[in-house]
């Protein structure tokens, strides 16, 4: 355009003074329009912001110019949408590959501790800072925030989290990110500040804070983008790790729960006694893997040849009844090994629950002294369910309670009681667990169906074993599968025949 009109040359020259683009007879010289060579100045805009000026030189028609200045924008409007497009593609790209690389390093990471390590190593690949920390709960659901990881200086590191204290509470308590900007920081303060929470959906597990020193540029939008994005990674990578520790937590303690099943186990008989006109059987399903039921026999042969025999139930169920029942066990067994009366056995084990008072459980207990010659059976009941004592036509009645459950009162009203076996008589022994154990519809088995069951047993002639199994097949119809809530016990002795027991 220019050649047809002699005399005239063009030069575009940016904010800063350099020329970017001149005529081909452009003969160089002042480029601000003054002296000998200065002819105009136009200066040119693209959305109201500066970015270079026109320079002519010659005389030119004043259509021309305007028309010269309308192509001129035109194509630096399309040069800086170019330019822009290329920067924005290339922090695409920059945030891409950041996120590839923190799903490769923090997303491969189980360890919850090595986190913030690899939070902060990452973020130093793409957002220049000169101080850093990751801040994580001290423990779930507590206020108290610590630094669990941090890069930079320590004095650095000290005087940015004192300085984004703000920031840090916003991303904790609101899960949102922010910046600050402090520009009259002094010379080794930090002078801007990102804040950005480690989110997994609405829950916020710690934030990471950034901080550049006074002199530094401030973060910027596409700054805390890039952050949210490895917070992300990071939230995603704790609550896994969480997740990982929460299940090796779980096998851990199945494994020790397996253990102390097996211990407790030995503690309850291997097996009944075989005592020549007698029949025993029992049987023991705890609730969890260990339980609070216990039984015992425990043979004495002075001053008379006869059994003792006790069940128990400890309140709760779990460990802490586990605990309990080892416990209680181990007190009922040494009074009785001391030949005492089952009276002074339990009121003996009441007396040294009270005195420990180490727990604030209780326990239900059932006592009896078996003289196996006479069949005479002496008994004490500390709040124990009452057993039955089944006729060898089936009638059923109970052996009368007495005494109030053990480790709650000093007196505990205990009192001592007898009965005789008669030969193929029965007495059967349970905890709770068979009579509250529930069917679908959270109906009880209730005391009319065990009476119904055991003396339906024992007048069909059933020995210890089919009693028990008839008890265990009733139960078992009658919850069909459903959750079993508490433990179960039964113990069944029954006399046999006519004949005296021959020790």
């Amino acid at each position: 355009m220019t050649a047809e009109i002699p005399g005239l040359a063009l030069a575009l020259v940016a904010t800063d003074g350099s020329v970017v683009s001149a005529s081909g007879d452009w003969p160089g010289g002042s480029l601000d329009g003054s002296g000998r060579m200065g002819t105009r100045t136009i200066e040119l805009a693209v959305d109201d912001e500066p970015v270079g000026t026109l320079i002519v030189l010659g005389e030119a028609p004043p259509g021309l110019l305007v028309g010269i200045e309308r192509s001129v924008a035109l194509l630096i409007r399309e040069a800086l949408e170019k330019h822009h497009l290329a920067r924005e593609t290339l922090d695409r790209y920059r945030e891409l590959n950041l996120l590839y690389r923190a799903s490769a390093t923090i997303g491969a990471c189980l360890d919850a501790a090595d986190l913030p390590r690899l939070v902060l190593s990452e973020a130093q690949h793409a957002i220049p800072f000169d101080a850093g920390a990751v801040l994580l709960p001290v423990s779930p659901g507590v206020a108290d925030w610590q630094p669990a990881g941090t890069t930079g200086r320590e004095d650095t590191i000290a005087n940015l989290l004192a300085a984004a204290a703000d920031l840090v509470d916003v991303a904790r308590t609101t899960g949102r990110p922010d910046i600050a900007v402090w520009p009259d920081a002094p010379a080794g303060r930090p002078a801007t500040a990102i804040g950005v929470p480690i989110r997994v959906g609405d829950d916020v597990l710690g934030v990471v804070v950034l901080g550049r020193l006074a002199g530094a540029r401030a973060f910027t939008a596409g700054d805390e983008k890039l952050m949210l994005g490895l917070a992300g990674e990071a939230g995603i990578a704790l609550e896994r790790a969480s997740m990982q520790e929460r299940e090796t937590r779980r096998l851990q303690l199945e494994e020790e729960l397996a253990v102390a099943r097996r211990i407790q186990l030995t503690l309850l008989p291997s097996a009944p006694p075989v005592i020549p006109g007698w029949r025993f059987a029992a049987s023991y399903v705890a609730a969890r893997q260990v339980g609070g039921d216990f039984y015992d026999f425990i043979v004495q042969a002075v001053p008379r040849q006869r059994l003792g025999l006790v069940i128990g139930d400890v309140t709760g169920k779990g460990v802490p009844a586990a605990l309990m029942m080892a416990y209680t066990r181990a007190v009922l067994r040494a009074e009785s090994m001391a030949d005492r009366a089952p009276l002074e056995v339990l009121a003996n084990t009441n007396r040294s629950m009270m005195e420990e008072r180490r727990s604030r459980l209780f326990v239900s207990a059932f006592y009896a002294e078996i003289e196996l010659d006479s069949g005479r059976l002496s008994y004490c009941n500390a709040g124990h369910d009452p057993p039955l004592w089944i006729a060898a036509g089936g009638r059923v009645r109970e052996l009368e309670n007495s005494g109030a459950i053990l480790g709650a009162f000093r007196d505990a009203g205990l009192e001592s009681r007898s009965v005789v076996l008669e030969p193929g008589e029965s007495v059967v022994l349970y905890t709770d667990g068979l009579t509250e154990a529930r069917n679908h519809q959270r109906e009880l088995f209730g005391e009319e169906r065990l009476r119904s069951a055991a003396g339906a047993s024992v007048a069909a002639g059933g020995d210890a074993a089919s009693t028990l199994e008839a008890l265990e097949m009733a139960v078992a119809a009658f919850t069909a599968g459903a959750e079993q809530a508490d433990d179960l016990t039964i113990v069944v002795i029954q006399r046999e025949g006519s004949e005296p027991w021959n020790a």
